[in-house]
């Protein structure tokens, strides 16, 4: 410790009265104000940059500037991110000369790992996605991928279109239905986030309902489900109280749920959450790990 003290100029008497300082009334504040920074950082999927963030922080009632904001989501490592429907493609594919590099790493994926022949879908469009042009191609899949992206976009362009029709007959025929991230919410009736950062979480949009009375929530903290440790499992659970007929799956980052009929089986490193408040009005009544086979209706 003397010889710290000397390469810093300090005498040991000063650092060990630093040390026994009290944290200032600032500094109380700011950790204070980054955890709810985080908090509404992880409500909104990371997508809220500095502006967005002051407003929304305001609204609670903190009174706080941009650059205190844009100080402590730095500190935070909490760095925006602006998605759309499909990360990275341009509003129509074109229809001659090379696919666009997100393509092509997609391709480059699937055929790594055994697909042959992989097509690629993509329209914002309702029109486009209620056309039997579009959906053609899908009554002769197998499989069916959604990468991530905006999960509001997806909803408002394939929900009760032929498109959502065409993928409940993929999985009748025995086909397979993925989704990453947006695409994960998608695949159940609702999507629950806040539509603003005054209201409570709610319904914000309707997804393709391919798991019926589902709602799906990704990129859940890992906190094995507990109650009060996580606002996003909080405000779950009480939408869900009082709306008994939906139940509730949440999905830890870089983990997978895969549901054959009605056995479930969870891929990764994380754990998956299942909330039925018929069954349990206090926290998830069941809790699969990495590895676990459950059948859901028992």
């Amino acid at each position: 410790m003397t010889r710290l003290c000397a390469v810093y100029g300090v005498t040991r008497a000063g650092y060990y009265a630093w040390r026994r300082r009290a944290v200032s009334a600032h500094v109380t504040q700011d950790r204070k104000l980054q955890r709810r920074i985080q908090q509404v950082f992880q409500r909104h999927h990371g997508t809220y940059g500095s502006p967005r963030m002051q407003r929304a922080l305001q609204a609670e009632g903190w009174r706080v500037s941009r650059r205190r904001v844009e100080r402590l989501m730095r500190s935070a490592g909490l760095r925006a991110r602006i998605p759309t429907a499909s990360d990275g493609l341009p509003m129509k594919l074109p229809a001659r000369g090379p696919e666009p590099p997100r393509l092509q790493q997609l391709r480059r994926h699937f055929e790594s790992r055994g697909a042959r022949h992989v097509v690629f879908l993509h329209t914002r469009d309702r029109r486009v996605a209620n056309s039997e042009s579009f959906v053609r191609i899908l009554r002769s899949a197998n499989a069916v991928f959604f990468p991530g992206g905006q999960s509001r976009v997806l909803d408002q362009t394939y929900h009760g279109t032929l498109v959502e029709r065409e993928l409940k007959a993929l999985l009748r025929r025995g086909g397979v239905l993925a989704r990453d991230s947006a695409g994960a919410i998608t695949l159940g009736c609702d999507w629950l986030s806040w539509s603003s950062p005054t209201r409570p979480l709610g319904i914000v949009t309707n997804g393709l309902c391919v798991l019926p009375h589902v709602a799906v929530t990704p990129h859940v903290r890992p906190t094995d489900g507990r109650v009060g440790e996580d606002e996003m499992t909080d405000s779950v659970l009480a939408y869900l109280r009082t709306h008994s007929a939906t139940f509730g799956i949440n999905i830890q980052e870089n983990t997978a749920l895969v549901l054959r009929g009605s056995r479930a089986e969870v891929l990764g490193p994380g754990a998956v959450t299942v909330f039925d408040a018929s069954k349990s009005r206090t926290g998830p009544y069941l809790r699969l790990v990495s590895g676990a086979l459950r059948d859901l209706t028992q």
